[in-house]
């Protein structure tokens, strides 16, 4: 069924007047007639009684024209919906985050001001691995990723990357250990004899790499004592006495049983948060995000990861770090 001639028919039904309608239409009287006729062969019934003085509604017409004007009201919905998701205030937009990210201050303030900004907009946020969050991008399961390393992920020339910010990462130790007491910054052969309380191997990117490489360059191999994915258990596992842990500065807000932080002194010893985003063309919704974030992050932490060069084949990197 065409909703125009549903339109002719609403407005001849109001007016009663072929061409009072048809000004209002702004069409001419004949083509009118014609179409009102065709939607009365469509509908195999009789709309209007008419004749050279006046044109009247049939009990079927009668019966169409509340249907008829809820048809075009529908229409009309349906069309400026369809018009605000073209403009990024409707539709959803799907985010992976590293679960140090919900502790982190910029994240939670850019979501905050998303949700404000587009409160039409159904934010779905998940929880994964930066291996996890990369493999999702590369299957368009993600439209965005959050995802800690101390260098950018190694990705394909279809995703790209935006450094978000940059924190040291930090000690957790237990509240009896012998260097809770203290507020200086560490070395990390300090730690040589601890046990470390740390994310498995295969479950993300960068910090296993950054917390292995620091501690072989202090000359030790460092004892894991005990594996844990969540930055809430890490710590809750140092407070428990199982061991020490290199942790980004972000989760310094957890204060669980006494848990004491201090900073390291290596330089090297830092985190830093990537937003990963699909390059060419992408929807209002992720452009939204995208544009909070040059807003929001400062010029000396934006510094955006070169183009990867076509002509290199790009490696899809086993994950060994959240």
């Amino acid at each position: 069924m065409d909703l125009r001639r549903i339109r002719y028919f609403t407005v001849l039904a109001e007016t009663l007047h072929f061409g009072r309608a048809a000004l209002r239409l702004n069409m001419a009287q004949p083509p009118l007639s014609h179409q009102i006729r065709v939607l009365e062969e469509e509908l195999g019934a009789r709309l209007f009684e008419r004749n050279n003085r006046r044109v009247e509604l049939t009990p079927a017409g009668q019966a169409l024209l509340p249907e008829a004007r809820a048809l075009l009201a529908q229409a009309e919905r349906v069309g400026a919906i369809a018009a605000r998701v073209q403009r990024g205030e409707l539709g959803e937009l799907r985010i992976g985050l590293v679960n140090s990210a919900a502790l982190t201050p910029l994240i939670t303030r850019l979501i905050h001001t998303y949700r404000q900004r587009w409160p039409g907009v159904h934010l779905r946020i998940e929880e994964l691995t930066t291996h996890d969050q990369l493999a999702a991008m590369l299957d368009r399961r993600l439209d965005l990723a959050l995802v800690r390393g101390a260098t950018a992920p190694d990705l394909p020339p279809t995703l790209r990357t935006l450094r978000l910010l940059e924190d040291a990462l930090i000690v957790a130790l237990p509240p009896q250990h012998r260097l809770a007491g203290g507020t200086g910054p560490l070395s990390a052969r300090d730690l040589a004899d601890d046990g470390f309380v740390m994310y498995p191997q295969e479950s993300g990117t960068g910090v296993y790499d950054q917390i292995m490489s620091l501690c072989r360059r202090a000359g030790f191999v460092p004892r894991v004592t005990q594996e844990a994915r969540a930055v809430s258990t890490i710590v809750g596992l140092v407070a428990a006495g199982l061991g020490v842990a290199l942790v980004p500065q972000a989760l310094r807000s957890i204060d669980v049983n006494g848990v004491a932080y201090r900073p390291l002194r290596e330089k090297e010893a830092k985190s830093a948060m990537w937003l990963v985003f699909r390059a060419g063309e992408t929807s209002a919704q992720e452009r939204g995000f995208r544009e909070l974030v040059e807003t929001a992050v400062s010029p000396q932490d934006r510094a955006q990861a070169p183009a990867p060069d076509p002509a290199t084949p790009a490696r899809r990197k086993r994950s060994t770090g959240p």
